[in-house]
């Protein structure tokens, strides 16, 4: 018979400190290594691409601007659910770069949450693409950290993550919706003032779906949604932390950094603690 780990123990328990603590350290370091290149090479633009999007939604809800809208090309549109204009709008007033560096610090916390540790999140950052995420205006690490929490029985985040990329919300166990509803009503009420966001968000994700939005994954997200359901059926955590990952419905090259979610909690399911 097994216990589930204690929601603050890492993934890396039972693993040496001795031989922790150098990994933890060149992972920090070969993720700067590669930001600071990819910056002076122009790869990562400061602000990127994304953040200019959110600073534009934000500015646009406070001066009663629409913000859906067909832009070319149409990467440069925005897909999220009007709660998330809400969020954008409250921070946008801060300059570009100043916002960028925000959403940085947000994504260096989700990545402590998926690993448990800051020791783990370290680690992590050996990960593929961690840096390309952490200096993108994306929010890829952001949907791992609620598909680990939700897995672990705290759903709360994923039902903020699912306002922007649907998938998160399928680690979230069907038990666990008293958890879910109060997110889901708060996010719904800070959007009263806003209410016609909803019916524009709807039709906006109705006329483009099936465009061509980036470089995405040649994979048709009716196979990948059918690959999860079969998924679910396993009932084991890391399989519905890989379905979740690959029913996001917009599923671009950078989004594969997001399977660091379903290997965390892999991982953290090999370690855990036999009962006594």
């Amino acid at each position: 018979m097994t216990v589930a780990v204690p929601r603050h123990v890492s993934w890396l328990h039972r693993w040496p400190r001795a031989a922790l603590v150098p990994l933890a350290v060149g992972g920090v370091a070969i993720t700067l290594i590669q930001i600071v290149i990819g910056s002076q090479t122009g790869l990562f633009p400061i602000p990127p691409g994304d953040t200019l999007i959110w600073d534009r939604v934000g500015d646009g809800l406070r001066n009663g601007e629409p913000i859906y809208y067909a832009a070319q090309p149409l990467t440069n549109s925005f897909w999220y659910a009007p709660p998330w204009a809400v969020v954008f709008a409250a921070t946008s007033w801060l300059p570009p770069w100043v916002l960028h560096l925000a959403f940085v610090a947000v994504k260096v916390v989700s990545l402590r949450v998926i690993a448990g540790s800051w020791l783990g999140a370290g680690v992590a950052a050996w990960f593929p693409l961690v840096a390309f995420d952490l200096a993108s205006g994306s929010f890829n690490l952001l949907m791992a950290a609620a598909i680990v929490a939700a897995v672990r029985g705290r759903p709360e985040l994923a039902v903020v993550a699912a306002l922007a990329k649907f998938g998160p919300i399928i680690a979230v166990d069907p038990r666990q919706w008293r958890s879910v509803l109060p997110v889901a009503v708060l996010a719904a009420l800070i959007t009263l003032p806003w209410l016609s966001l909803w019916p524009e968000w709807i039709n906006h994700l109705a006329v483009y779906v099936g465009s061509a939005l980036g470089p995405q994954l040649p994979i048709p997200l009716l196979a990948r949604w059918a690959l999860a359901v079969g998924l679910l059926a396993l009932r084991r955590p890391w399989a519905r932390a890989l379905a979740a990952t690959i029913a996001i419905p917009a599923f671009y090259w950078g989004s594969l950094v997001i399977l660091i979610a379903p290997i965390a909690v892999w991982l953290r399911d090999r370690q855990r603690p036999e009962a006594a």
